[in-house]
């Protein structure tokens, strides 16, 4: 009886357990399977499988922040696809997740990763200009005066128009956007140094630096050989016929508006597959005393080149770090008079001694001044000097690993965002497959508030990119806090996600 006992109780005990893993299993959401995952220099094709119909859309990151969305797939029933996650840099470790959304509203993830090719020996680079924004000569893209709140049924005065230091000069072509820099037909965000010697090429691509305008200290044979497979570089134009390998064109002299004097005394190199960037002071601006020669020596400067920078220096150059705000609308202006061409900016990164009060640039006014240049429009950005002590070195390899993550959507169209410019926060958006990114700095060195409206973000909160902090708007509405020379890079996911 004993025995039979136990076999009849162990015999529950099972059938019990048995019906426990399918009730678990009925409530267990189905999950998405990756087949394969096909890895190229500037792509990957991600081949994965769900069992049902489903929303599903991948994303893709550096690192589990992820930050970068695919066009979203729907599928009626069981499906196999492969979805194509372009924008991506060669020779960089990403990790990616396909999520899918089922019918019942739950979610279930497969995640992976998987390692770009190297740059490829073979390079072709191309520059085409943007096309100018219709809807900027309507203020699409401007800052406007967030009005105050009233109380009911008080009658609200017309908004109060920006200060007359902070718009662009007038007649300025309406041009919101820079074009990307291409190689081989993909977008690129350039991180760049200049002229810098082979020995110091390991610390600078651990860094994030893709892309080397020149070499010093060593010939373009070493430069080539030291970076063959994993950056882009450049050769001086006034040598045409030096070539190598990961080689996207030539730079021009240096500040050339001061140095040269005249963009008639500028080598034009052409070939195919090659750009020309060039490097200006910041004195084409109307925020700027102009230089000995006028401004109107800078079309000649605008025409001669595929990709154009500058450099405005607040704190080694002006001595003064309350003008980091021209650092942003430079920029804005650089990109409307260079009339879509691929434009960049050069961030101080290290002393020049060039103030009395030798102040030295700190991280936080190096990741300041990147984020305003690339809010500001900046398809690229270059650091200088090219050495760093640690603590700027370590800032320069966080905003770089951030502009690596997020490449796709800085090189997107700029987007609409309104907010006030008699604030001291500068707001940028961009949107990239129904994501939407906004890039907000603080250029004051006290706490301020942040305050802007996105159209369309209908209430989805925001998650800040670095440190994964969530603002939650009102309607199109978003308020925060930033501290002083703060920046925040909110992203949004697309609806529904």
């Amino acid at each position: 009886m004993l025995r039979r006992s136990a076999a009849l109780t162990l015999l529950a005990l099972s059938a019990f357990a048995a019906l426990a893993s399918m009730g678990a299993s009925a409530t267990r959401p189905a999950a998405p399977d990756v087949v394969s995952v096909e890895a190229y220099p500037f792509s990957a094709v991600v081949k994965w499988r769900v069992p049902d119909a489903a929303r599903v859309v991948l994303e893709v990151g550096v690192d589990d922040r992820y930050g970068i969305w695919s066009p979203t797939t729907v599928t009626r029933d069981a499906l196999t696809a492969r979805t194509t996650l372009a924008g991506l840099e060669p020779a960089t470790s990403y990790r990616y997740r396909v999520v899918a959304r089922w019918r019942n509203g739950m979610t279930a993830e497969a995640r992976g990763s998987f390692r770009t090719d190297p740059w490829p020996g073979s390079t072709a680079a191309s520059a085409v200009p943007a096309a100018a924004d219709a809807t900027s000569a309507t203020g699409g893209g401007s800052p406007f005066v967030l009005p105050p709140a009233l109380p009911p049924g008080v009658t609200p005065t017309p908004p109060t128009a920006p200060p007359a230091t902070s718009p662009l000069p007038p007649g300025t072509p309406t041009v919101e956007s820079s074009s990307p820099l291409r190689v081989n037909g993909n977008a690129i965000f350039p991180r760049m140094v200049w002229r810098q010697c082979p020995t110091y090429y390991p610390t600078s691509i651990g860094a994030g630096i893709n892309l080397f305008l020149g070499v010093a200290c060593g010939s373009t044979d070493e430069q080539f050989d030291r970076l063959a497979g994993r950056a882009m570089s450049t050769v001086d134009a006034s040598t045409p016929g030096v070539s190598g390998p990961g080689q996207v064109g030539w730079h021009l002299a240096d500040e050339a508006d001061i140095s040269v004097g005249s963009a008639s005394k500028l080598p034009q190199p052409k070939g195919a597959g090659r750009v020309t960037f060039l490097t200006l002071t910041d004195h084409f601006s109307q925020r700027a005393a102009p230089p000995p020669n006028g401004r109107g020596i800078y079309q000649g400067f605008f025409d001669s080149a595929d990709v154009i920078g500058f450099d405005t220096y607040p704190v080694e150059g002006r001595c003064s770090l309350a003008q980091i705000d021209n650092v942003y609308w430079m920029q804005r202006e650089l990109v409307s008079l260079t009339r879509g061409k691929p434009t960049f900016q050069w961030i101080e990164a290290g002393p020049m001694e060039h103030c009395r009060e030798n102040q030295d640039p700190t991280p936080a006014v190096v990741r300041a001044e990147a984020w305003l240049a690339i809010a500001g429009g900046a398809r690229g950005i270059g650091y200088f000097p090219d050495w760093w002590v640690e603590d700027i070195r370590n800032e320069v390899r966080l905003s770089n690993r951030e502009m690596l993550a997020l490449a796709p959507a800085l090189l997107a169209p700029v987007a609409k965002a309104n907010w006030s410019a008699e604030s001291p926060v500068r707001i940028g958006a961009r949107r990239y497959n129904g994501a939407t990114y906004v890039i907000a700095v603080n250029t004051s060195t006290s706490e301020a508030n942040a305050a802007f409206t996105v159209p369309g973000l209908g209430g989805r909160a925001l998650r800040v990119f670095r440190d994964g902090r969530t603002v939650k708007p009102l309607g199109d509405l978003v308020t925060d806090k930033l501290p002083g020379l703060g920046v925040s890079v909110y992203v949004v996911p697309p609806p529904g996600w």
